[in-house]
């Protein structure tokens, strides 16, 4: 489909989670209607329509895990579980229209820049393909699961699978159930599979840092303001985004403030964990805030019932009917459940993207993944991502960040558009510059204080985390700054072609 207006620029989403979600609606009431989201499965949701775990919920509650422009009075409870996530990321895909925008099943294998035309070429599985201006990466960092490779698991014949790959045909009941990670997925569903099970083996690497969980069912009066008087509903976010956003003081600035939630997480841990060798194996020797900090008030009451032992001495190998701990001992089991997280600071090696000169994200990221506010790329012009390198939180919500991107994209367009900007990349300098900065301000921070995280790659770099306030990244983000780009005009001769099959 071919546009004659110069000034209707194409631009392509991948993924229909928050991300997707919300370029898409920002554009529609920015005036871009030329766009398509390509998502791999056949509905929206994302994270939250993957993820179907047992007691599968969000860890920042309800009222600060929306959009800010499409509240929700419904919210059952304090912390939504997954299934009312997901409602709510298609209601938002439904009310602004965004369904005859989206292609299902449409899984990119490739995505190519054509400098001389100054588009993005996008292939999938199939071999069909989508050019569009501009290509939006929003298919975010926690989709692709990590699988452990451990000698002999191949060997097994029982079931195993991954919790974002839930098996809810298999009856756990009355088995002998494998776990292995103690992260945020597994401190959700191993409560609720306990019970069940006839015997239990959480294999635990480090424990985590798990505080209570303030949560509880909204009220009728509560429901009824929030509709009522929508301020309220607003009060009642800003009140838990800036409490929330408090804890960086405690993470940058001053760790002695982060030993009150040590010393209530010792006191979580005493309350439900009575036996010693238990409760020593349970507190963690690291510093709150290190890894990402939980939160649940079924996870320890679990632990402690007898059906459950959790195993410290580390997996040696697994046999056909076993897993054997590295102190030579053998327990027999029927299933293996991975609690082993998301590939997230080496994410970028699994998606084949070429940019300009056809340099790949591998070669871009050789030193480890570097972006302009981890949004835009040196090479890749553009091309945009959600939630890239350095946006991750540890203490607040991601849509936040995702909406103070979305910001930036629409204004970079719109300056393009009334600009006659052919193309857009961040200059290597500004780049270099950017991440020197971050690397500086993470020097001392609670996340380099020695643990083994997510957040830090191999090379013990921390990639992942936005070391400071999240107000200051909406701050800095509010407008593109074009003088950190290079940037081409269009040519009489080179007219924009802007086109979505």
């Amino acid at each position: 489909m071919h546009m004659a207006a110069q000034k209707d620029i194409s631009v392509l989403i991948t993924g229909t989670g928050f991300s997707g979600i919300c370029v898409g609606i920002q554009l529609k009431k920015a005036g871009f209607h030329h766009f398509k989201i390509v998502e791999k499965a056949s509905d929206v949701g994302g994270t939250w329509r993957d993820n179907t775990y047992p007691g599968a919920a969000c860890d920042v509650k309800s009222n600060l895990y929306s959009y800010s422009f499409e509240p929700n009075p419904n919210w059952t409870k304090e912390y939504s579980a997954q299934a009312e996530i997901l409602e709510y990321t298609k209601h938002c895909v439904d009310k602004y229209g965004l369904r005859e925008h989206i292609l299902f099943n449409w899984e990119v294998s490739s995505s190519q820049y054509d400098e001389e035309e100054a588009t993005w070429e996008l292939t999938n599985k199939k071999g069909e393909k989508l050019k569009a201006d501009i290509v939006v990466f929003g298919n975010g960092p926690l989709h692709l699961p990590s699988i452990p490779n451990i000698a002999g698991i191949q060997d097994f014949k029982g079931e195993v699978f991954h919790s974002a790959q839930w098996n809810h045909s298999y009856d756990l009941r009355n088995k002998n159930v494998c776990v292995i990670g103690t992260g945020a997925s597994a401190i959700q569903f191993v409560p609720e599979i306990q019970p069940k099970v006839k015997q239990l083996y959480l294999m635990q690497r480090t424990a985590p840092w798990i505080l209570p969980k303030p949560d509880k069912p909204f009220s009728a009066t509560e429901h009824t303001l929030f509709e009522k008087l929508p301020l309220t509903q607003r009060l009642s976010r800003d009140f838990i985004y800036y409490l929330n956003e408090a804890q960086v003081v405690g993470m940058i600035y001053n760790e002695n403030i982060l030993k009150m939630g040590e010393v209530l997480g010792k006191l979580h841990i005493n309350k439900y964990i009575k036996d010693p060798a238990l409760r020593k194996k349970l507190t963690p020797t690291y510093r709150l805030g290190c890894k990402r900090v939980l939160l649940s008030n079924n996870y320890y009451p679990a632990l402690a019932q007898p059906n459950l032992e959790v195993v410290t001495d580390g997996i040696d190998h697994f046999t056909k009917d076993s897993v054997v701990t590295k102190d030579g001992r053998e327990r027999k089991i029927d299933a293996v459940i991975l609690g082993t997280g998301f590939h997230v600071a080496d994410s970028f090696q699994y998606y084949d993207v070429r940019g300009r000169g056809g340099i790949t994200f591998t070669e871009a990221f050789k030193n480890g993944p570097e972006a302009y506010y981890g949004t835009t790329v040196h090479g890749f012009p553009n091309m945009f991502m959600m939630l890239g390198p350095n946006t991750g939180l540890g203490h607040n919500s991601m849509i936040y960040m995702i909406e103070s991107q979305t910001n930036y994209i629409i204004d970079a367009l719109k300056k393009m558009q009334a600009q006659g900007i052919r193309s857009i990349e961040v200059k290597k300098s500004v780049q270099d510059s950017f991440n020197k900065e971050i690397q500086q301000k993470l020097q001392g921070t609670v996340w380099q204080s020695g643990c083994k995280s997510w957040y830090i790659s191999e090379d013990g770099r921390n990639h992942t985390v936005w070391p400071g306030f999240t107000l200051e990244y909406r701050n800095r983000t509010k407008n593109i700054r074009l003088d950190d780009y290079t940037t081409v005009l269009q040519s009489a001769k080179k007219s924009r072609k802007s086109e979505l099959v």
